[in-house]
């Protein structure tokens, strides 16, 4: 809202100057009769104006409420926005997040979201990771407070992902996309201040990992030669879905070389089979990012997504003498022919294509058995599919 006047932008400043407000008093739920931004002026009404941002951002880190970065002071006409992309109630809980068993109602999501800088419209991606996160399977309790360094990646498939713009390509797991970025953000502050994981209090990760920011990409379905991986787990090409998965951060699989399907997997199968890693003494999911180019070359010999992952499963393998020096005793069910497989089956490889120009794969190991990906489709309450973000708008 532009003001009229010189005289008048000052009066406004003196105002702000001049409040004694806290951010818990502008959190507050609006006096249907009196929805101002705060309570000690009665002309605040003019003018939309956010409270000092440094000074929120520093003492929301001074209570333990960030992720060490600067945030966006989570205004009420800033939260109200995010709501506007719900059909849920602000007091409906998502989910119930361990190990504070914080309930995860719709505004404190959207609260915690818009101090991670998302834009409104990602506000259904995240309402339904959140979701995610809290089904039993992905055994939050676990991943919240380990010692180990797994972090939630969030993958995202359909229309939807390509709305928000969210980046599949180039980059699609570091910096510059807003979506990717945001979003992944949004998940790790709802994981403190909802959760409780707050690092040396529910977050007991000896070093905690980069992922741990921000850890989310959509997959680049129009490179893919392969179904994607919504399709592969039993939902309609146009249905939005968002996967999460405790995963540790990205290593990259360098092969410039390989010219067939059967070496190219062998460069990777031999990445993955590294002692030390949690797959190396319990099996379980791990992670295949793999970009166009490795795909192509591997897609060109006739191999489907099936025979990836069987050749993986069937060839990532840690002899028996190093597996048995990880976390836990190595427990003899999963020594087979004098190793243990780092999977349990070629399901457990969880495998999508994103990426832009170059030859590269990052794998990423799980967390044994202890955490299962979970997928979820971007509905509207009553069940049907959203199609489109702006369909909230009409609601």
């Amino acid at each position: 809202m532009k003001l009229k006047n010189m005289a008048k932008n000052n009066k406004i400043q003196s105002n702000i100057q001049n409040c004694s407000c806290s951010i818990e008093d502008i959190l507050e739920v609006d006096n249907m009769e009196n929805n101002r931004l705060c309570k000690s002026r009665s002309d605040d009404i003019e003018v939309f104006i956010d409270p000092d941002p440094e000074k929120t951002s520093y003492k929301f880190y001074i209570n333990r409420m960030t992720d060490g970065i600067p945030i966006i002071p989570p205004t009420k006409e800033r939260v109200r926005k995010f709501l506007n992309y719900t059909d849920l109630k602000a007091d409906d809980v998502i989910g119930v997040l361990p190990p504070k068993q914080g309930k995860a109602t719709v505004e404190k999501v959207a609260i915690n979201s818009v101090m991670a800088g998302c834009q409104p419209q990602f506000m259904p991606v995240i309402q339904h990771c959140i979701e995610a996160v809290s089904s039993e399977k992905f055994n939050l309790t676990s991943v919240n407070a380990t010692t180990h360094p797994v972090s939630v990646c969030i993958i995202l498939n359909g229309p939807i992902s390509k709305e928000i713009d969210a980046a599949s390509g180039v980059g699609c797991l570091g910096p510059g996309n807003l979506a990717n970025a945001s979003i992944g953000r949004a998940m790790r502050l709802c994981l403190i201040n909802i959760a409780g994981a707050v690092p040396g209090v529910g977050d007991y990760a000896t070093m905690g990992s980069p992922a741990k920011y921000s850890y989310m990409f959509a997959e680049a379905e129009s490179d893919n030669p392969w179904e994607p991986l919504h399709v592969e787990r039993g939902f309609k090409l146009e249905t939005s879905t968002s996967t999460v998965i405790g995963v540790e951060a990205p290593h990259n699989v360098n092969d410039h070389r390989s010219k067939n399907a059967e070496d190219l997997l062998e460069t990777i199968s031999h990445t993955l089979s590294t002692a030390g890693c949690n797959n190396s003494h319990v099996p379980g999911e791990i992670l295949v990012v793999m970009s166009p180019e490795h795909a192509k070359t591997i897609s060109k010999d006739g191999w489907d997504k099936y025979d990836v992952k069987k050749f993986l499963y069937e060839n990532s393998v840690v002899p028996v003498e190093h597996g048995d020096k990880g976390g836990r005793k190595l427990d003899d069910k999963w020594i087979v022919d004098g190793n243990v497989p780092i999977t349990r089956s070629p399901e457990d490889i969880v495998l999508v294509v994103a990426g832009g120009v170059g030859r590269h794969t990052m794998i990423a190991h799980g967390f044994g058995t202890s955490s299962e990906s979970v997928i979820k489709p971007i509905l509207f309450k009553n069940g049907n599919p959203v199609h489109s973000i702006q369909e909230y708008n009409k609601k």
